[in-house]
């Protein structure tokens, strides 16, 4: 296969991953732009084999290599997120919890934004389907942007909505999704008085959900997921941040697998 029959295999599969992004990509053009310049960039090799042009320098090749070796990495992760996502996109419920853990999200203004709304409507509907009523832990610290707490909010909402106050507990310390777990965590050792491991749900965005398990696990948080499906409009732009959010918490692997990269391409490409 030629290097420009991989380039455009590669930009079309990126192209059908983002089509559902297309909405943040007309807000905000770099990262088209960007793909644009990766494409062009990709298309010198051929025109300079049709044109009988000098071979082109190691260091572009090498350039030209890693670029697109670090963009199928990119791709490669972005496709693994997105068939987790497509897989958490299922819409389940449970028959019976102890604890129902209601993840925060933020916030502009004192106005709950959908994204929250429905998981709090999602964890409205297990609490309702529930014979034994569990306790419903609304975890969320103070917003960047307003002085109110997520927590405050989400349990005014499930009050309204007449869920008994003696039936929610607050965690209102955490300010992302590690800390929402891990002092969920501790809050739930602290109440708990039974015998047996207590059984724990946690609701959350089907988008949210792979990492959020990933937390779970490394803080020793033994619990079962139902997703809040997200309305497309907020999903795919929430998609987009959540991805960029994988990559800053696997950024040391990455940073080490592309200087590897440029390792073992320079031992390829420099005589």
């Amino acid at each position: 296969m030629s290097f420009f029959t991989y380039i455009v295999i590669v930009a079309v599969l990126e192209f059908a991953l983002v089509w559902n992004v297309r909405f943040l990509f007309s807000r905000h053009p770099l990262p088209t732009l960007a793909a644009l310049i990766i494409f062009i960039f990709g298309l010198v090799p051929p025109i300079i084999k049709l044109q009988n042009f000098p071979q082109i320098s190691p260091i572009y090749t090498i350039f030209l290599a890693f670029i697109f070796c670090a963009d199928l990495m990119f791709l490669i992760i972005m496709g693994i997120y997105y068939f987790y996502v497509r897989y958490y996109s299922k819409d389940e419920s449970v028959s019976q919890a102890d604890y129902i853990v209601v993840l925060g999200s933020k916030f502009m203004s004192n106005r709950i934004p959908p994204i929250l709304m429905s998981r709090l409507d999602k964890t409205l509907q297990v609490y309702r389907n529930m014979e034994k009523k569990p306790m419903i832990i609304v975890s969320g610290g103070k917003s960047s942007i307003t002085k109110i707490k997520e927590s405050a909010i989400m349990r005014q909402y499930l009050l309204e909505k007449g869920i008994p106050d003696e039936q929610i507990l607050v965690e209102e310390e955490s300010e992302n999704t590690s800390e929402n777990l891990e002092f969920s965590s501790i809050l739930v050792k602290q109440h708990w008085q039974g015998e047996r491991n207590p059984k724990i749900v946690v609701v959350t965005s089907e988008f949210h959900i792979p990492r959020s398990k990933q937390f779970a696990e490394a803080v020793g948080f033994v619990v079962s997921f139902v997703p809040a499906i997200t309305m497309p409009v907020f999903k795919w732009p929430a998609m987009f941040r959540e991805f960029t959010a994988i990559i800053w918490y696997y950024r040391y692997t990455i940073e080490t697998i592309m200087l590897m990269m440029i390792v073992l391409l320079i031992c390829t490409f420099v005589p």
